[in-house]
């Protein structure tokens, strides 16, 4: 029986300022700290060369996938050049790579599917398309009817996808952890979508299940 291999745990955090970063980066027991600086007025405004080597997830989320602000794109198109010059890990969605061109290799890309049931092929077709230059491919979607053989569907598609709910069950965001998500998403003071739990939580409990499985196998 192959063993089970345990997802990156990320703990998040909204960035709103630089006291938010230091109390971010002070972290020192999860996979990757998320920066979720679409809280911010200026994401622009942070020394992103601070962060280099450090094993952060930098997100300026899009307003229509779930961020916090609307931010001008070109603002966006400037950050990710920085965090590209400098090897810095971002999350960036799959709409603004395919309306701006912008490099994804080796980022985190992603689809947020709010509040409408997504076309299984079309996903299917994008999950394909940058899988292989990607990190991970990371879909989330709120429940709608079939979501859950939805979501397996497309975790079969490769070993470096991710692919969970925004529901408010964390045992939901869990179980796909368990199936193959290569992400889990805990919050470090303030969740930053619904059904996280502490990222401290969550290793505990991903740690346990894990152990225990791989003993007896």
């Amino acid at each position: 029986m192959e063993r089970l291999n345990r997802p990156f745990i990320v703990a998040s955090k909204p960035i709103l300022n630089i006291q938010d970063l230091r109390i971010a980066l002070a972290i020192n027991d999860a996979d990757f700290i998320e920066l979720r600086i679409d809280y911010m007025d200026n994401p622009l405004e942070i020394d992103y060369s601070l962060l280099k080597d450090k094993k952060v997830i930098v997100t300026l989320r899009e307003f229509n996938e779930g961020g916090a602000k609307l931010h001008d794109p070109n603002i966006k198109i400037e950050l990710l050049k920085r965090l590209r010059d400098l090897g810095i890990l971002y999350d960036v969605e799959v709409s603004f790579i395919e309306r701006f061109n912008v490099e994804y290799n080796n980022a985190i890309v992603s689809m947020h599917f709010i509040g409408l049931k997504p076309n299984i092929d079309y996903v299917i077709e994008k999950v394909l398309r940058y899988r292989d230059r990607a990190f991970i491919v990371k879909i989330v979607v709120e429940p709608f009817p079939g979501y859950r053989n939805f979501l397996i569907q497309l975790l079969e598609l490769g070993e470096n996808i991710a692919a969970f709910p925004m529901s408010i069950d964390p045992l939901e965001r869990i179980a796909y952890a368990l199936l193959g998500s290569k992400l889990i998403y805990g919050y470090i003071d303030t969740p930053t979508a619904k059904g996280q739990l502490h990222y401290r939580q969550l290793k505990e409990l991903i740690n346990l299940i894990h152990n225990i499985i791989n003993k007896n196998i």
